[in-house]
């Protein structure tokens, strides 16, 4: 196989880089490869027919290239806001992409010295690609370490004040996978119509995961002890003309600060107090809008109810899909299919 010189003893340590930077650099790499190999096509192979094994490798690259824009949407000063360690996980994601512009280049290289030109070994076409991801390589290794994202390296649950019109500190948490819900048995005078006929059909039991620093619970039906959590449970929430399926848990993660209803007062005149209800207040906010650097805003990206919800999601987030970053974090999978398989907390059909 053709080698290439890997790196250049007189090149200075690499420097420090932000994600963004880092996307924005690798694009341009991207383009660079992409050229380069039309170059070399046009050279040594136009105009007779290209083998496979090499026109194979501009498709691989435009996969590459829409993952590398589909994270460039993703606001990476926004991110640690719900995403725990948000550099080290893009570290790792941008870590791969680096390594398969890597294979791309030492097999096309490889291709072209073996089957058409000797010399190409010592002229070397992609030294300076080379060099540059190799030097990208080495920043991004060092992101989990600087975390220019978020120096401070606080917990999202402690990055914003608990309030209205905010993701939960009990929802970022169960994000995160630390989950401090309370869980209750759903009374049989607080059950609708509808769990009422799931009980009979299926039997089981309705639980409630109560959020440990807001009002907000929401309900969902086991059935067995395996499936007796909300990580676990296998109830799927769908809605007429809606293509997407999603459970409880996702609810959860996304819901907002709700403030615990006020107790009734009496005053002056005799007169009560009416309740604060907490269904009045915007229940659930988008994540993959806050991600890519929107604010939760009402019926815009944040909604009162899980329908209105439900709705925003299937229609601005089934097409695109959002960042592959996103997908893993809040197990998002298409027609049930997850990428590293496993249970799926939001399905688009």
């Amino acid at each position: 196989m053709a080698a290439i010189v890997l790196d250049d003893p007189m090149q200075p340590p690499p420097g420090p880089i932000t994600v963004k930077q880092a996307l924005d650099d690798l694009q341009v790499t991207l383009n660079q490869i992409r050229r380069k190999l039309r170059t070399l096509i046009d050279w040594y192979i136009f105009p007779d027919i290209v083998p496979n094994s090499i026109k194979a490798y501009d498709p691989r690259l435009q996969i590459l290239q829409l993952r590398l824009r589909s994270l460039s949407t993703v606001d990476f000063q926004q991110l640690p806001y719900i995403i725990d360690g948000s550099d080290t996980v893009a570290a790792q994601y941008l870590g791969e992409l680096v390594e398969q512009m890597q294979h791309s280049v030492r097999g096309i290289q490889t291709i072209f010295v073996e089957h058409y030109d000797r010399d190409l070994l010592d002229r070397r076409p992609f030294a300076m690609v080379w060099d540059t991801l190799l030097y990208r390589h080495d920043q991004i290794r060092q992101l989990p370490a600087l975390n220019p994202s978020n120096p401070s390296r606080r917990m999202p649950e402690d990055m914003r004040p608990a309030g209205l019109g905010n993701f939960c500190p009990g929802a970022l948490g169960i994000s995160n996978r630390r989950d401090r819900g309370r869980i209750s048995f759903v009374e049989k005078k607080e059950l609708n119509e509808d769990n009422r006929r799931k009980l009979k059909a299926f039997g089981g039991a309705y639980l409630n995961w109560q959020c440990p620093d807001c009002a907000y619970k929401v309900r969902y039906h086991v059935t067995n002890s395996t499936t007796s959590n909300i990580h676990t449970t296998d109830e799927v929430r769908e809605h007429p003309d809606l293509l997407i399926q999603y459970r409880s848990s996702f609810l959860a993660k996304c819901h907002l600060f709700l403030p615990r209803a006020e107790k009734v007062s009496i005053s002056s005149n005799g007169s009560s107090t009416a309740r604060r209800e907490s269904h009045a207040h915007i229940k659930y906010g988008c994540i993959f809008c806050f991600a890519t650097g929107e604010e939760l805003v009402r019926d815009y990206t944040a909604f009162t109810t899980a329908r209105d919800f439900a709705e925003h999601i299937a229609h601005e987030h089934r097409n695109p899909l959002p960042p592959s970053l996103l997908i893993h974090r809040f197990s998002v999978a298409a027609e049930g299919k997850t990428v590293i398989g496993g249970r799926w907390d939001l399905n688009f059909l």
